[in-house]
């Protein structure tokens, strides 16, 4: 038989009280009731949070090892031991399985007797309802706070900061502007520099390193909804009426740069083939009509080909191909043999599409909020409300898309001739120039490459 004795803190403060302080309660008791102090076992558990099973604990699963028949064993308070009433029980009937006893000192609580057993019960369900009527609160509370576009739970990301709140109390999260103290440029330009240099075609892994972020830091900034000055709420964003809720003070980018970077950051990797190298764009596939790919090889650069997907052709249906040096020499040579020395000339379009994108992107935002709240846990109420945001959503989604855009069109001179503009074009406007010029160059299986019926080069 041994006196064992238990002290559990979270935290070292005045609060939650010391572990001197609970060892001098149980060494009280002890002596109370005949007791030696110096052979009480101690078992202590510091920086364990009681949410933690007692038996998962260093010393408290050791306690529940040693504990045998006439121990008692002695615990300041009940929330010691355990924060909820199942931890609770399931370590007081351990306990007096293996023929001992507890005393909670703190509570006046001890199991050798029925109406003790009771009590600790009682107490033990109280402490719980209290814990979570307390947890049901902060989350109203922090609820609250994101409507009305507070910030009260973690740190700003990159870029931005915490700042008193104009409007009220608390405070909002804005963009940093400030100019480091080390002379470099603000936090915010350097993350919209880093944003516009993956949309240009650079690695996230690149663009993190001029930030000073990892991967996994940089790949939840690129999708955090408060670049676009909403805020996150789980999957989703902030709902207002069905409508996100947006704060202007707090965007970096505008809705509509917000959405193309999703859609950027959303689309599929192209590894076997590429859409945006070479001229793939001006090729014609001989079966489908479709446009050909950028297809790599692996071997020797020079292998590399132009290809159809096949995404139209019958089953069996082979593809023409095409080597891409050659037909890139090829192409090059009847261009510039024709419309070299010629005056440039390119059709401006001018329209004004800002309020038609603005519309779309805000009822895109909308109606992704709509679907991810539809996939939670709902009442039927609560469902009935959400799918009424959600056809309201895909109904503003397509009055949004139906809005009218006014385009008129015109031809101008650039002041070039078509080589210099051949000289200082990429991939893409160099297949837009020979689409213009030449029309679409098709790719025959087993004949060659032709443009306008006229084949210019045997793939043989």
């Amino acid at each position: 038989m041994a006196d064992r004795g238990y002290a559990r803190i979270s935290l070292d403060t005045k609060v939650s009280g010391s572990i001197q302080k609970q060892k001098s309660q149980i060494t009280g008791s002890v002596m109370s009731k005949g007791g030696d102090p110096e052979k009480i076992e101690w078992y202590v558990d510091e920086s364990r949070s009681g949410a933690i099973p007692m038996r998962e604990r260093p010393d408290g699963g050791r306690l529940w090892e040693d504990v045998s028949k006439g121990d008692v064993v002695y615990v300041s308070k009940i929330d010691r031991a355990a924060r909820s009433a199942s931890d609770l029980l399931a370590t007081v009937e351990h306990i007096e399985k293996a023929g001992a006893s507890i005393v909670f000192v703190g509570n006046d609580i001890d199991t050798t007797g029925s109406t003790g057993r009771l009590l600790l019960t009682i107490l033990a369900a109280v402490a719980e309802f209290e814990r979570a009527l307390i947890a049901e609160r902060r989350r109203e509370s922090i609820s609250a706070a994101r409507e009305e576009g507070r910030h009260i739970v973690g740190g700003a990301p990159y870029g931005f900061l915490s700042a008193e709140n104009p409007k009220g109390r608390g405070l909002v999260i804005r963009p940093d502007w400030r100019d480091p103290e080390d002379g470099g440029e603000p936090p915010a330009k350097l993350l919209r520099d880093a944003i516009a240099a993956v949309m240009a075609g650079e690695s996230q892994d690149s663009a993190r390193k001029a930030l000073g972020l990892s991967k996994t830091g940089m790949h939840k900034l690129l999708r955090n909804p408060r670049l676009a000055g909403m805020i996150p709420n789980g999957d989703g964003v902030v709902m207002v009426g069905g409508v996100p809720k947006i704060d202007p003070d707090a965007a970096l980018l505008t809705l509509v740069e917000w959405r193309r970077l999703r859609d950027y950051l959303d689309k599929p990797e192209t590894k076997a083939w590429s859409k945006a190298r070479g001229y793939g764009a001006a090729l014609r596939c001989e079966v489908c009509g479709d446009r050909l790919y950028y297809a790599k090889s692996n071997r020797k650069p020079e292998y590399s080909t132009y290809v159809c997907r096949r995404v139209k052709h019958e089953p069996g249906d082979t593809s023409p191909t095409v080597v891409a040096v050659r037909a890139d020499a090829h192409l090059e040579q009847a261009f510039l043999g024709n419309w070299s020395d010629e005056p440039e000339i390119v059709e401006v379009v001018v329209d004004d599409p800002t309020a038609r994108t603005e519309a779309i992107a805000l009822a895109q935002v909308r109606l992704e909020a709509a679907q991810i709240a539809f996939l939670g846990e709902l009442s039927d109420d609560e469902e009935e409300g959400v799918l009424r945001d959600l056809r309201d959503a895909k109904r503003a989604l397509r009055e949004a898309e139906d809005m009218p855009v006014e385009r008129t069109t015109t031809t101008a001179p650039t002041g070039r001739t078509y080589g210099e503009a051949w000289q200082a074009a990429d991939d893409a406007e160099r297949s837009h120039l020979l689409l213009s010029c030449l029309g679409p160059a098709v790719v025959r299986r087993g004949k060659g490459l032709a443009i306008e019926e006229k084949v210019i080069w045997p793939i043989s």
